[in-house]
């Protein structure tokens, strides 16, 4: 099969040094989020060697949970970056996911950013500390640097590794069955996608365990059941939509629309500061939300984000179905 790809891609174009160079632009950025892990430590042990005046804006466990996810981001960029430079098939398969992936969540982050930036500048905070056109030339650059981040890169990443000449000259040079060779790559996305959230529920025991859920914020113990148990069914459907089981994509499609209604009649009751005080984060870091005028619209944004969110998934997720018929009983 692998010589077959090859054979119907003799015309291609040899995209080996780009995938150099832009292995090559992973690592940097690998590099950048190993940096920022470092700096979060230091500036931690730092805050604390200068008293209680100067106490952190987090918490122990919330700054750990921030080193943890900046190591983790300078592994994957690092490694990634590797297997691009090696032309390697998993690495183009994996880095176009993420890269769509970084630019689909960029852009809906991008757009949530541009509403809730009105009520930031214009809170009391910021002009206290700065004059109107001193703002406006901030809200330019902050606005133009977060296009950059959170579209820009990705667009490229995307058109890159998108090419068919890049994919020709992985399959060429990397003639090996891989595991992404195995399921649809919108499949291998649905299970991964379905993979970072149950790994991510373990971490909601660095805020209580506390979940929306019906209604009610649920926290300590039975938030922390009801945490396990999604992280176990998301896990489930995860490894079941790779290996193509429609039990599984079930699993995760009615799972993904229980969480959704949760939040929805949660966040109906109840506000995003009530959320952030039952997860027990510090007074200082939700008063300095409060001045920057961060829950003035929080109870509107919020759940419409988060709402597009959960529908533009559950739609990816019927895009794949088909996939899963043969596997049906």
């Amino acid at each position: 099969m692998a010589k077959k790809r090859i054979a119907e891609n003799l015309d291609f174009k040899d995209r080996k040094t780009g995938l150099v160079i832009f292995g090559i632009i992973h690592i940097i950025i690998g590099a950048f989020w190993a940096l920022f892990m470092l700096v979060t430590i230091v500036g931690a042990i730092a805050m604390r060697t200068l008293g209680e005046s100067a106490a952190p804006a987090m918490s122990t466990g919330q700054m750990m949970l921030a080193v943890l996810l900046y190591l983790l981001l300078a592994a994957w960029f690092v490694w990634m970056g590797i297997g691009s430079i090696l032309a390697r098939k998993w690495a183009r398969a994996l880095i176009l996911i993420t890269s769509w992936l970084w630019l689909l969540s960029g852009i809906g982050g991008f757009m949530f950013t541009l509403l809730f930036m009105p009520d930031l500048y214009g809170s009391t905070a910021m002009r206290g500390a700065m004059s109107q056109e001193m703002v406006v030339i901030v809200q330019s650059i902050v606005t133009a640097f977060m296009a950059f981040i959170l579209i820009v890169i990705p667009s490229v990443f995307v058109l890159f590794y998108g090419s068919k000449h890049v994919k020709a000259t992985c399959e060429q040079r990397d003639s090996q069955v891989r595991w992404t060779d195995k399921s649809p790559l919108s499949v291998i996305t649905l299970s991964s996608l379905l993979g970072v959230v149950a790994i991510s529920m373990p971490f909601l025991a660095f805020y209580r365990w506390t979940i929306p859920f019906f209604g009610f914020f649920l926290s300590g113990i039975p938030g922390a059941v009801v945490v396990l148990i999604y992280a176990l069914l998301f896990a489930y459907a995860a490894w079941g939509t790779y290996k193509l089981q429609i039990t599984a994509w079930w699993c995760g499609f009615l799972v993904t629309i229980a969480s959704g209604v949760s939040m929805g009649i949660t966040f109906s009751r109840l506000s995003l500061l009530e959320f952030y005080e039952q997860m027990n984060m510090p007074k200082e870091t939700i008063e300095v939300m409060k001045e920057l005028g961060f829950f003035q619209n929080a109870n509107f944004y919020f759940p419409l984000f988060w709402g597009l969110m959960i529908i533009g998934f559950l739609g990816f997720m019927l895009y794949t179905k088909r996939y899963f018929k043969a596997s049906a009983p």
